[in-house]
């Protein structure tokens, strides 16, 4: 790994680890909860999604943590390559996903990422970087962690003078990603689902 204005870009020999923090950030995200009902299942094997993940944003993106100690991950997606093909899915690990978690599971997932993607497609016409996700370890949450993994970025992009978008599934989150310049630029409900998604973009 090595340093970038105090945060450290993730290399592959801490995929393992790393896919571990997001898995316990994520364990009780609603959609997740939603996608993966079975809650043994998803303590199990929610780990392998984000290894895969992971794999394909070292390779593609870029991920960054805070630390040594992985308080919390980042992924941060070049414009260009927000959206990828789920052959790149499939090369990285994605084959085995529906034997470790099922097809009904996995058609979830796919469908609110195709969602997303056809969201984006529809209000980016223009190059932009994407965040997500972003996910702190439960112990350390609240201590000024994902503060630290997101500036850093901000003043980097600030400078290439492209927008940002993420998405967000919790009202909570929406006055974080406020407090960092981010405002609602859509807010929509997934269709078929009660689950609300807002599109935030920060574009100065």
């Amino acid at each position: 790994m090595f340093e970038l204005e105090n945060i450290i870009r993730l290399s592959k020999e801490y995929i393992k680890p790393a896919s571990m923090v997001l898995s316990r950030a994520f364990f009780n995200d609603p959609v997740v909860c939603w996608q993966i009902s079975d809650e043994p299942k998803r303590k199990a094997k929610f780990h392998y999604i984000w290894k895969m993940i992971l794999r394909i944003w070292i390779k593609l993106g870029e991920v960054y943590t805070t630390s040594e100690n992985l308080e919390g991950i980042a992924i941060w997606h070049p414009p260009g390559m927000v959206n990828i093909s789920y052959w790149k899915y499939i090369l990285n690990g994605g084959f085995i996903l529906p034997f470790r978690f099922g097809i009904k599971s996995i058609k979830k997932l796919m469908y609110v990422q195709d969602v997303n993607v056809s969201m984006r497609n529809h209000l980016m016409k223009t190059p932009y970087w994407y965040l997500g996700p972003i996910g702190v370890n439960p112990e350390h949450q609240g201590k000024g962690f994902a503060s630290k993994l997101i500036k850093p970025m901000l003043k980097r992009i600030f400078w290439e003078n492209l927008p940002i978008l993420l998405e967000t599934n919790s009202r909570k989150n929406v006055s974080i990603y406020e407090h960092f310049g981010f405002d609602v630029f859509e807010e929509i409900i997934i269709p078929k689902t009660n689950f609300i998604s807002w599109i935030m973009i920060k574009s100065d």
